[in-house]
């Protein structure tokens, strides 16, 4: 048998979800001088992750290495971006 779900109870699933989101995609574009992770410029630009890891290696991202860590400045990126097209 097939449970269905009112609009309530899919929005209260969804919610969180959403809301969370949100919040990421705000604290990103908030905090200009914040450096993310792959993951998360992945996220901020709609790209797969392995994209920004090809890219960052070839030299198309301006990356900023912590030890053996890598991370992005968004606005820096999407300059650099700019550039190129």
């Amino acid at each position: 048998m097939t449970q269905l779900f009112t609009q309530e109870a899919l929005a209260e699933v969804i919610r969180p979800i959403v809301e969370a989101t949100i919040k990421e995609f705000h604290l990103i574009s908030s905090s200009k001088s914040a450096l993310l992770t792959p993951e998360q410029l992945a996220a901020a630009l709609q790209v797969p992750k392995s994209w920004v890891y090809e890219s960052s290696r070839l030299g198309k991202l301006p990356v900023h290495r912590l030890g053996k860590y890598i991370r992005f400045d968004l606005q820096e990126v999407l300059d650099s971006q700019k550039k190129i097209a």
